[in-house]
């Protein structure tokens, strides 16, 4: 018999047992009975469990909050189930394909960041293969914004070894240091106070910048999120490092997400900041720059810290190194930085 028959036989069924001829049946009868009507899905019996759809969020380290944050919404709880991977993008290798493989066969939303060639078998497009045909694929940016912080760098060229206090560096207090390690932090620490140290032109062609970078990479992408940047940029600092975005703007990407696969709600809840285990020094030239007097506290590993102790980890690390690795390391970074440019 056809599933819309079945399902309309159990409506008429339900109809007449609440009408009042339930008092025919025992009740352990009516509650074998009762037949949920929810969202398409069918129960009937308590016992037997919903099907959930499966849903994953792939990427870098905001995948998984972007996941989670998913999950808030009734509606889409309802109906999927969260499967993480078990490492964000640039963490996997190639033992662990089987069981990427496995985990992404059994989707059928795969929300990504656009991962590119340079990761292999890992690329997005390349996982996008394993899928099952009925699946959906949901490509989102990667929430990305050097407004509030123009001076932070990787120093690849020195890892793993600069990395001991902290992942990200200030281009600023590295030349410092390079050219005079005694009063190093002592410059830093002014050059971050100094009102001075960049232009009101500059912060802002700085972020306009840093946006049309963004738009650039959304266009291969299914939703944006350069458009919220854009418009509250200046009313709060909105990212805790230029790759570590506020929770509010992960709900932005989180909301298209809802929308993009029909959830009437787009609504998400909660605001339980997932990367904020480290923020980062924002400039005060940069936040003269914001509208309104925005207080804003360093914090490393979930730590708070200030300005001094900050500088002081760096200098300390690279105090540690050899003198002729460092120099060396320093060279690459500068070569680099003049190709870019």
């Amino acid at each position: 018999m056809p599933l819309n028959v079945i399902v309309e036989w159990l409506r008429v069924l339900k109809k007449v047992i609440s009408g009042g001829l339930s008092k025919m049946f025992s009740t352990n009868v009516v509650k074998k009975l009762n037949v949920f009507f929810k969202k398409g899905v069918v129960r009937v019996s308590d016992s037997e469990p919903v099907v959930k759809k499966k849903y994953s969020v792939y990427g870098n380290c905001q995948a998984d909050p972007l996941g989670n944050i998913l999950r808030t919404n009734p509606d889409f709880n309802e109906q999927w189930e969260f499967v993480q991977f078990p490492k964000p993008s640039f963490e996997l290798r190639k033992n662990d394909l089987p069981e990427i493989e496995k985990l992404v066969g059994q989707l059928d939303l795969f929300v990504t960041q656009n991962v590119g060639d340079s990761h292999g078998v890992f690329a997005s497009d390349n996982l996008a293969k394993l899928l099952k045909p009925s699946s959906t694929v949901i490509r989102i940016p990667n929430a990305y914004f050097s407004g509030y912080m123009p001076e932070v760098v990787y120093f690849r060229d020195g890892e793993p070894h600069v990395t001991k206090f902290c992942d990200y560096h200030d281009e600023k207090f590295l030349s410092f240091f390079m050219e005079d390690p005694v009063n190093a932090v002592n410059k830093a620490v002014n050059a971050a106070n100094d009102t001075n140290t960049y232009s009101r032109d500059f912060v802002i062609e700085n972020a306009k910048n840093s946006l049309e970078e963004l738009k650039n990479r959304e266009l291969s992408c299914d939703v944006t999120v350069s458009d919220y940047i854009e418009k509250h940029w200046r009313e709060e600092i909105l990212f805790f490092s230029m790759n570590h975005p506020k929770r509010k703007v992960l709900n932005h990407i989180a909301s298209q997400v809802l929308s993009r696969i029909g959830q009437s709600s787009t609504d998400v809840r909660g605001d339980y900041e997932h990367l904020d285990n480290t923020r980062l020094p924002v400039y005060q030239s940069v936040k003269d720059v914001l509208l309104g007097d925005i207080e804003w506290t360093l914090a490393l590993r979930q730590q708070d810290i200030d300005l001094q102790t900050y500088y002081e980890g760096h200098a300390k690390v690279l105090r540690s190194l050899e003198p002729e690795f460092l120099r060396n390391a320093y060279k690459k970074f500068l070569e680099k930085r003049n190709i870019a440019y």
